[in-house]
């Protein structure tokens, strides 16, 4: 059902080319943008503590923090996607290196190997939509999902640990979770089905798969992004922050959702539309992403912003070399075969 893909040396390649010279590789330049100095990569944001600096500050690898009064300096470490309280120190030394059980989430300008849920393809297929990719942080989450043609109905199942086993018809191409139905528990799998009908005959169906984040995660995600909408800062900035914690526990949908509501909001910021397009890759969906970049593509060349025209450039080479994934699929027959 799912993959594991590896972009690996290619798109490395792509954006050692690309941004040579502006010194910035892979998923630090989502950052880049976001300062004056296009040779700094930020990899990190003052919270508070810091007698030089004030709260929303971007820092480089190399600036060192002061604490004030001896105390500690709190920081939002990009690469982490986490709130940090450090000593007066350098902030590379302490946002990095990472250690092997953290980093970021799936990152595909990275070549970082990622979990890869299905999008939709040019089969006749009811592919699930949303929520995008697999990880997911609500216990009722809302589906949606591609029509086939032909499709007069659909079922939906979803199955797994906690007593999770249901399945309902529905009309339509989206399914608000059943209320009379137990909620998804946190840390389980789930296997989400949707076979597409015509009357009584199965025209195709899909399955995929679904991750409810862990307690302590999701009140670990709700607590940071707290944090940073209390330092009042812009709201494309806030999304970029909001982002990189997103992206630290594979939550593609939540990413998805704020960097497109700033999109639907008349963001200018390349930034916002080129880590749209990172995360609708994830999300495999290569259209979608492909049009994100070329906004940002459009946006970086008016600003004049290499580092963010380079990554537009590369995603935009990355995408027309996506193909959707072949996703299980049923044979035509009627749904009796299928109980």
């Amino acid at each position: 059902m799912f993959k594991r893909i590896q972009i690996g040396a290619i798109i490395l390649g792509l954006i050692l080319v690309n941004v040579t010279e502006s010194r910035v590789w892979g998923q630090e330049v989502v950052r880049a943008n976001r300062q004056s100095k296009v040779s700094c990569e930020p990899i990190a944001k003052v919270i508070s503590g810091d007698s030089r600096y004030q709260p929303s500050k971007k820092l480089c690898s190399e600036d060192r923090v002061v604490a004030a009064n001896g105390g500690k300096v709190k920081i939002f470490c990009y690469p982490r996607g986490k709130i940090l309280d450090i000593p007066s120190d350098v902030v590379g030394k302490q946002c990095l290196p990472l250690k092997v059980n953290e980093g970021r989430g799936c990152n595909v300008l990275q070549g970082r190997s990622c979990v890869i849920p299905k999008g939709p393809d040019e089969e006749n297929k009811p592919t699930k939509m949303t929520p995008y990719g697999a990880v997911i942080n609500q216990e009722r989450p809302t589906i949606s999902w591609s029509k086939p043609k032909g499709a007069t109905d659909y079922i939906v199942r979803m199955r797994g640990n906690g007593g999770i086993s249901w399945e309902v018809a529905v009309k339509g191409e989206s399914l608000t979770y059943p209320p009379q139905e137990p909620a998804l528990k946190p840390g389980q799998a789930y296997t989400l089905d949707i076979v597409a009908m015509r009357g009584d005959r199965v025209i195709d169906g899909s399955n995929s798969l679904l991750l409810l984040l862990a307690t302590d995660n999701i009140q670990e995600v709700e607590k940071t992004i707290n944090v940073l909408k209390n330092l009042q800062q812009p709201l494309d900035e806030l999304a970029i922050d909001m982002d990189a914690v997103y992206e630290s526990y594979n939550l593609v949908n939540e990413s998805i959702k704020v960097l497109d509501a700033r999109a639907k909001a008349g963001s200018t910021n390349p930034t916002i539309y080129r880590l749209l397009g990172d995360r609708y890759l994830i999300a495999n969906f290569p259209q979608q992403a492909n049009e994100a970049y070329l906004t940002a593509k459009k946006l970086a060349q008016q600003a004049n912003n290499t580092v963010e025209l380079a990554l537009a450039e590369a995603g935009i080479k990355i995408a027309a070399h996506t193909k959707v994934k072949e996703q299980t699929s049923y044979p035509p027959t009627r749904i009796n075969a299928l109980q």
